[in-house]
């Protein structure tokens, strides 16, 4: 009897020791790279006066991934790499071991990433389309091969891409100013309203004819902005009763498996984007969400305000980058890590706002962040140098969610307490600092497992308590550091 009760207890005692978590860390000034840190213990929860993340059993949006966009500029830098550092950088962005993308996002005619100006017909009047290149030959070169060797390795691994088409201009001929390079307002000719939407189906076919199916499109790349590169203003009321007339019908006849996503501009208007959504059935029958880029600050309470009056919205992040120029005297070779900051925070507050994809810019550039035709020179996750690949800090930020939250996980409502957040005007996109606190969001995985990212963009550590159920870590992030913990679902992980 002693003996078998000194087992049971010797078992119980196992079973409490082998409560653990595997941590996953990158950190400013380290060699910690989405470095694994080994198991830290999960305890029975207790008491702690500091910073306390605490994730909780209430589920809300499921995830359905991230991605980068095939531009012309990244597929011709890629073209121009040996064939290991393409296979490499493949590898790394789509292959089982890497950042686990599913998206893209790619340019119907070019865009500001296109070496010059382009479309598939450039006959004026031509409303029937008889001169469009249903071959689009031009694609054929860099892009349309770029994309399908990004399928090919997703395919090898029981996974396909879904791409989303943005178009960034119409022909010149069929906009108010003549030209692709900026915009009127509206930019598009009413008398071109319905040839543009038979245009987008042409190029959907276009691209399928080659093995390539197209996932989603949205009606104009920023539409608010009249750029220095290709442009196309669309007002709200424009937009919604263009998707209303003209597209959405042309797409549900031809590809109605093809959704369609509103705005694809910055978050400082999305909520009267998607109140104007809401306020126009006939647009709304056509349309699976919004999209968004970052390039104006955080406004996730913008994001959320939507979340929380839309439920049914679905919210997609589309477009983060760095313009080079923010490296601010930081190498190419080594990148700036405030960048890493930046995306995690924003990721983190897109997600605890109720977003479901999150779309990364360029794949990969040049050292001068391009080629670029009009100076619009930007950072990207991956920079060739010609011969070798750069991994730039980016790169790392986006895996701590990307490679251990993968689509169809839940987000588990999580809250920071006893920490600071940033309270004050609208900053630089992509600013994260240490008056932004602990940071934190939480999902748990089809097979069971909780991952928490927790964030300190701060120049001191912070030590702080992870709460999920009846069990607790006592942990501790490094200075401008991301981390990553992995939970077993009922935070036990049995020893035989």
């Amino acid at each position: 009897m002693k003996v078998c009760s000194l087992l049971a207890v010797l078992g119980e005692l196992a079973l409490v020791a082998a409560k653990s978590a595997q941590l996953i860390q990158s950190a400013d000034g380290t060699a910690d790279r989405l470095t694994s840190r080994g198991d830290v213990d999960v305890i029975p929860d207790f008491g702690f006066a500091g910073p306390t993340v605490s994730v909780s059993a209430d589920i809300d949006q499921e995830l359905w991934g991230f991605g980068g966009a095939f531009t012309e500029s990244a597929a011709l830098v890629f073209w121009g790499l040996p064939e290991a550092e393409r296979a490499r950088l493949l590898e790394l962005y789509f292959g089982e071991d890497g950042l686990g993308y599913v998206f893209g996002r790619t340019h119907i005619n070019s865009c500001d990433f296109s070496p010059d100006y382009y479309t598939f017909d450039e006959v004026d009047g031509d409303f029937d389309l008889v001169h469009f290149d249903d071959n689009v030959t031009h694609d054929t070169t860099a892009l349309i091969p770029f994309i399908k060797a990004a399928q090919q390795v997703l395919q090898k691994n029981g996974r396909e891409l879904k791409l989303l088409a943005t178009a960034w201009s119409p022909p010149a001929w069929m906009k108010n100013n003549s030209q692709m390079k900026g915009s009127d307002t509206p930019g598009l000719k009413d008398s071109c309203k319905a040839t543009w939407a038979k245009y987008f189906s042409r190029w959907i076919t276009a691209y399928k004819n080659h093995g390539i199916p197209i996932w989603a499109v949205t009606p104009e790349n920023e539409p608010e902005n009249n750029g220095m590169w290709e442009s196309c203003v669309f007002p709200a009321q424009y937009e919604l009763d263009f998707i209303a007339s003209e597209l959405g019908p042309t797409l549900k006849a031809d590809h109605p498996d093809v959704k369609l996503f509103l705005f694809d501009h910055n978050k400082d208007d999305v909520l009267d984007w998607v109140e104007a959504l809401y306020s126009h059935p006939e647009a709304m029958q056509y349309t699976s969400g919004i999209a968004y880029h970052w390039y104006t600050g955080d406004y996730f309470e913008s994001v959320q305000e939507i979340h929380r009056r839309f439920p049914d919205a679905i919210m997609m992040s589309t477009e983060a980058t760095y313009d080079q120029s923010r490296l601010q005297g930081a190498s190419i070779a080594d990148g700036n890590w405030d960048f890493a900051l930046g995306y995690a925070h924003e990721i983190i507050g897109d997600f605890n706002a109720g977003t479901v994809a999150w779309f990364d810019w360029n794949l990969i550039l040049d050292q001068d962040g391009g080629p670029n035709k009009v100076g619009n020179n930007c950072d990207a996750p991956m920079i060739s140098d010609g011969e070798h690949l750069i991994i730039h800090p980016q790169y790392y930020a986006i895996g701590h969610f990307s490679k251990y939250i993968p689509p169809g996980s839940k987000r588990l409502v999580t809250s920071v307490s006893k920490s600071h957040s940033y309270v004050g005007a609208v900053r630089t996109y992509g600013t994260c600092d240490a008056s932004d606190g602990l940071q934190a969001t939480a999902f748990r995985r089809p097979d069971g497992i909780i991952a928490v990212v927790a964030l300190n963009c701060g120049e001191e550590a912070i030590d702080f308590k992870l709460q999920h159920g009846a069990d607790a870590i006592m942990a501790s992030i490094p200075k401008r550091a991301i981390q990553t913990y992995l939970l077993q679902g009922d935070s036990e992980i049995l020893v035989v």
